[in-house]
Parts: structure tokens; sequence; C-alpha cells
């Protein structure tokens, strides 16, 4: 069995390899990661490849980028995130380096590279401290000038952001070890720990109102657990890899795979509502706008779909999207890979009004 999950661990980071290390014809050489994003009031936040960056909203003007020159091995793809009553943005790298910066000129507070692999993911922060899930197996609890407040390490890597419960008062990470964990924020201390959930874990979970921790694994599956009670409430099978993170929004639960299937499933029983599948595959958590929800998918398409299953509108865009779209004052955001631009915002209509970085 040990063996199985070693060689099924390895043909994970083989597929995500081969998923975003490809060239494109004719548009910048595709990420190693997909940039997630960032708003605050009229700033864009957002990771590409070497640096981070600062745009206006209205207009996609740069204020700022991280660092001013690149820097040989690193690299960021991860959404930065606020701490300490919005006076610092922590940026995670693949130099396995935590950054916090000024939000308002991208200057370097302070910097932490106690993780021995690559930050894959957007830190959790909370009142008591900055959380870092890291390659390397390790959960890092650093405070708000980056000391090393404790570790927690796992079976296998660690590729999930970890996320709070009001609930227990805890932080929950899930990881490739099949496994989510529940820690005590100032401790570390493990408090529980689920049951083999039967597949590598990548994506945050989602937690409901009524107590249900829903997640996806690579065992093609769709999973609530109770956070009560720690017992498995339902599964559901899906076609493929649930790679993306699930999204509650009221009574129902969106989830999907990476061969495009989109599931509408009742929150406490799991029973699919409706599913369809637009075309091409989807790795990231959908949103939820106005009436309507918009789907990502890696087929260059961008997919408006209402609460019912009936879609919208199958719009094309220009590059992959496997990074979740983003809404902020009547704009949509999306960082495609393999495109002209690095992020774009379209209008409540689809047309674009601008793109970073500007055409030439």
């Amino acid at each position: 069995m040990k063996n199985n999950k070693k060689i099924l661990l390895i043909v994970t980071v083989a597929a995500l390899a081969l998923i975003l290390g490809a060239c494109s014809g004719g548009g910048r050489v595709a990420a190693t990661g997909w940039s997630e994003i960032t708003v605050s009031e009229e700033t864009v936040y957002f990771s590409d490849g070497p640096h981070s960056y600062a745009l206006n909203l209205n207009t996609g003007i740069q204020k700022w980028q991280f660092p001013n020159e690149p820097v040989n091995g690193s690299e960021f793809y991860a959404a930065p995130v606020f701490a300490d009553e919005n006076s610092q943005l922590i940026v995670v790298g693949y130099d396995s380096t935590v950054y916090s910066l000024d939000p308002q000129n991208g200057s370097e507070n302070w910097f932490f590279s106690g993780p021995e692999n690559r930050l894959i993911s957007a830190p959790l922060v909370t009142d008591q401290g900055i959380y870092v899930s890291s390659s390397d197996n390790t959960l890092y609890a650093l405070d708000f000038d980056g000391g090393l407040l404790w570790s927690y390490t796992t079976g296998d890597p660690l590729w999930a952001s970890p996320i709070w419960s009001d609930s227990c008062g805890c932080i929950y990470q899930v990881s490739m070890d099949y496994y989510l964990y529940a820690l005590d924020p100032e401790t570390g201390k493990l408090l529980w720990k689920s049951e083999s959930l039967g597949g590598p874990i990548v994506s945050k979970p989602a937690i409901s109102e009524s107590g249900l921790i829903v997640l996806g694994t690579f065992n093609n599956e769709i999973i609530a657990l109770n956070e009560e009670s720690h017992d498995v409430e339902w599964r559901v099978q899906t076609d493929d890899w649930a790679w993306a993170s699930p999204l509650i929004d009221g009574e129902q639960v969106y989830a999907s795979d990476i061969s495009g299937t989109f599931y509408a499933l009742d929150l406490e029983t799991g029973q699919a509502n409706w599913q369809i599948q637009p075309g091409g595959g989807i790795f990231s958590a959908a949103l939820v706008k106005d009436d309507l929800i918009y789907i990502s998918t890696d087929a260059s398409s961008l997919v408006v779909v209402s609460r019912e299953g009936v879609i919208q509108r199958n719009q094309p865009i220009e590059g992959k999207l496997y990074a979740s779209p983003q809404g902020a004052e009547g704009k949509l955001l999306l960082a495609p890979s393999e495109a002209e631009f690095y992020l774009v915002a379209l209008n409540e209509s689809g047309v674009q009004v601008w793109g970073f970085p500007p055409a030439k």
C-alpha cells in the first residue's frame, strides 16, 4: 500500500508538470503554476512567474512589482494575502521563502526561509499568526514579524492552503497523504485527524454553517466530513480527479473534476441536483456573482451558468484558465496561462476592459 501511494504521488507530480509545463505556439511559455488574485479596494494584487504585482483595478496600470528585477530560482503564483490589520502583504514563492511586503509600494519588510521545498498555495492569516503550507510536508506558523511559532509535519506534500474554522477554533490542513488534520492554532498540537480519505488532496476544503467540511480528492471523490463527529457524512464519485476546491452556495455544493464535469450537489446529502460538461478541464473553484456561476476551463473558455445549471455563455478567452475568476467593482478578473496578457479585466457583458501588461 505504501509503495502504491508513493507511485501515485510520482504520477501526480509528473501530471502537474505535463499540465503546466508545456510551451504555447504563439504566446509566452506556460507557467509552472497558475496565478491567483487578491483585490482590495481599487488595487489588484497577483503573482505571475518572477514577480508579484499591484495594479490599479480600474485601469490595469502597474503600481509596483516585487522583486524589482527577476531573481534566479524565484517564482510566485499563490495569491498575496493581507496580514497585521492590512499593514503587510504576505507573498510566498517557489524559492521556499515567505515574504512580507508593504502593500503601498512593494518594499520588503521581512522574509522567512525555513521551508525546504516550494510554497504552492496562499497562506492563511488569522489574528494569531500566519500559517504557510509547504511541499516539504510541513505547515509553518509564523508571528507577524516572521518568527517561527511552531511547525507540524504530515506524511506527504502540502499543496493546499490551510483554512480556519470558527466552530472548532482550529486550523484544518489537508495533505497529499490522504488525511485532513485539525490543529490547535496556538501550539500546533494535533486535535484530530480524519480517517484515510482514499487519495491525495491538493486544494483547500470548504466549511458549511451546519458543520460539514467538503473536499475533493484524487481518488475521484467529493467527500463531506462532520466537524463534530469527524465521520464521513457522504461521498460522491466524480469522473476524474477532483482538483478544485468545492464552493458552498446556500444548500448547494459546486464541485468539479479535471475531465471538465461540473457538479451541483445537495449540501446535506451529496445527491446530484444537476451536472454539466461544458468542455475543458476544471482546476479551480467557481465564482458565484449576481446569481451566476463563473467557471474557468483549460479549453480557453469562461463558462457562465445559472444556479439551475443552464449555460448562459461559453466565452472564448486567449490562453488556458487554470485559476479561479475573481469579481470586483463590476469587473471579472482572469489570469490566463499561455496568453499575451497575464491578467485581464472584463466588464459584466464579457468585453475586455484592460489587459496586463499593456499591449506594446
